[in-house]
């Protein structure tokens, strides 16, 4: 019986934990997951591997890999597999390097594309919050693809300031690609799909894990040539992700931070130890115009109007000048008179009601994911505080 060779992939993946290195020796000396799958015990053993290595790789049956494989295709999952052209080189470098990767939107060329990996703490700071925005906003504008993962706090926000500076992301779960983790980020998570992708080492389905999360920062690390710490307190998964870049010679920049802010201490540990210093796109971006002059250009930055809103306003602007190569019109949301759509019948509601949860205003017919979506960006811009409880207020 043929099987295609995804299906090989898909089994060598599942022979052994994710981040486990002995994928990557595998597949470092016999190159393609279907020569590892037909490979003979007595070979293996020529190659210097234990039976206690290999024992997993008896099991031949793919049964398991087909109905993935399967699922994949109902939920259109592409499956990139080491030995595939799209297969980023970015991990080949690393010891334990994904047998296949699942991938959700369009993946950037990972050749060509200067992609900037931008992490950070999930309880942020007002100050990491606008920071890590405006920082993803001039690195998208200026051409490069941003990294992050996804998670609530800083890798959210990296996300969307990527998606509202008009250029490309791309999110690392450390569940399945198929799997909206948190749950509050669907609207988000659509988002990336149309302007990059969302990928995983994890089979769909696969639930989040404490233990996926330090497994999955060193693919992060490793896909960006540079890893840039936003916002990070001690003992947060962003310092083990810069740990992971430095191990494998990726330049780890840092933004400072106050330092009487929990949410900054570990960012600006990173500077003290040496970490680049980054004020702004342009200290990551100068090393690089040369290195991508087709694709870098730090002018953009300042030609392009800042900008947070709501995605589906910009999606609109661009189709609207897709056909006379116009620059997209500025559409910016400075002062509470300029705020359009839910964005301002929440902020309305808020001004009369005083605080407010998401779940109110659902309950009076506002979309649930609309709420979450529309107060985080309320948020960003300023216009509202979160407080305890779950419940927003006008500032």
């Amino acid at each position: 019986m043929t099987y295609s060779d995804e299906l090989y992939g898909i089994w060598l993946s599942l022979r052994y934990p994710a981040g486990d290195p002995m994928i990557g020796r595998l597949l470092s000396r016999l190159r393609t997951a279907s020569a590892v799958y037909r490979a003979e015990k007595e070979l293996l053993y020529s190659l210097g591997f234990s039976s206690g290595e290999v024992r997993p790789l008896r099991a031949k049956d793919l049964s398991q890999a087909e109905r993935i494989a399967s699922l994949c295709a109902s939920k259109g999952i592409a499956v990139i597999q080491y030995s595939d052209p799209g297969y980023p080189v970015q991990f080949m470098q690393l010891d334990a390097p994904p047998a296949v990767i699942y991938c959700r939107g369009k993946l950037p060329d990972t050749s060509s594309e200067l992609l900037i990996s931008a992490v950070g703490t999930r309880k942020m700071s007002d100050t990491g919050r606008l920071n890590a925005h405006r920082l993803c906003f001039d690195l998208a504008a200026a051409g490069a693809v941003v990294v992050s993962g996804m998670a609530r706090g800083i890798d959210s926000v990296c996300h969307q300031g990527a998606i509202d500076g008009g250029g490309k992301t791309v999110a690392v779960l450390g569940c399945g690609a198929d799997v909206i983790y948190p749950p509050e980020n669907e609207y988000l998570y659509g988002c990336i799909q149309d302007n990059g992708a969302v990928i995983s080492e994890y089979p769909p389905g696969e639930e989040p894990r404490a233990e996926n999360f330090p497994v999955r920062n060193r693919l992060i690390a490793a896909l960006g040539a540079v890893t840039v710490v936003v916002e990070a307190g001690i003992g947060s998964g962003a310092l083990i992700t810069a740990d992971r870049a430095a191990s494998i010679g990726r330049t780890v920049y840092a933004v400072p931070g106050p330092i009487n802010t929990p949410s900054a201490k570990g960012s600006n540990l990173l500077l003290k130890r040496g970490a680049a210093l980054c004020t702004g796109a342009e200290d990551i971006l100068s090393d690089y115009e040369l290195v991508f002059p087709d694709k870098i250009r730090v002018e953009r930055i300042s030609q392009r109007r800042y900008f947070i809103g709501d995605y589906g306003k910009r999606k609109e602007a661009e189709d609207a000048v897709a056909s006379t190569g116009a620059d997209i019109p500025p559409v910016s949301i400075s002062r509470a008179s300029e705020l359009e759509g839910t964005q301002r019948i929440i902020y309305e509601r808020l001004l009369k009601n005083g605080a407010t949860a998401p779940e109110e205003l659902a309950a009076s017919g506002i979309d649930m994911n609309d709420a979450v979506y529309c107060l985080t960006m309320l948020e960003i811009g300023g216009y509202v505080a979160a407080l305890p409880g779950g419940k927003y207020a006008v500032k």
